[in-house]
């Protein structure tokens, strides 16, 4: 199995601030394929809560394409899935440290017969994809893009278990199907 893990933003609210250890315009880069660079610092973040009230494990920053986790999102998200991962940087909530995350691999496994795909004269966007059948084990333990839907993350079973058990908060997770298989 695996999920398009969603941040709860309304539930978990976002981070804002940074800003000044930011090396290169965020709006510019090329989140695809290029490793954004070093933060020049340790970003200073603020939250702005959401309807919870209650600190994440992964955060939502405007800015920044992917991820900012605790010490114990980043502990699991780099011990089960470090080569999917490029760690910008460093952050700080209120003394409480933080890690800026950009997810770097991308798996080819899209099943295009099966997958939601929206086509216009000279673009497609992939709406919601489904996997190919016999890649379950490939992304069991990944964190991975897929070409034609690079702003979403997903994660493999094994990832999503691995965060659920050491109590990881701020996501809501979708099914991906995998060709031939209803979700579960």
């Amino acid at each position: 199995m695996a999920f398009l893990p969603v941040l709860l933003v309304d539930e978990y609210g976002y981070l804002t601030g940074g800003e000044a250890t930011f090396p290169v315009d965020v709006i510019e880069h090329d989140w695809e394929s290029t490793p954004y660079p070093p933060l020049s610092g340790i970003a200073e973040f603020d939250w702005e809560p959401g309807e919870l009230d209650v600190q994440p494990g992964v955060f939502r920053h405007p800015e920044i394409r992917d991820w900012v986790c605790d010490e114990t999102a980043w502990s699991v998200l780099s011990g089960a899935a470090g080569d999917d991962l490029h760690l910008i940087g460093a952050g700080d909530l209120d003394g409480k440290p933080l890690f800026v995350v950009q997810v770097m691999t991308v798996l080819d496994i899209v099943d295009r017969e099966e997958s939601i795909i929206d086509t216009y004269p000279t673009y497609e966007i992939l709406r919601f994809p489904a996997f190919r059948a016999g890649s379950e084990e490939l992304v069991e333990r990944r964190v991975f893009r897929v070409p034609g839907s690079f702003p979403d993350v997903f994660i493999g079973a094994r990832i999503r278990e691995e965060l659920d058990r050491a109590g990881v908060t701020g996501f809501n997770y979708a099914p991906v199907p995998f060709a031939g298989h209803a979700p579960a």
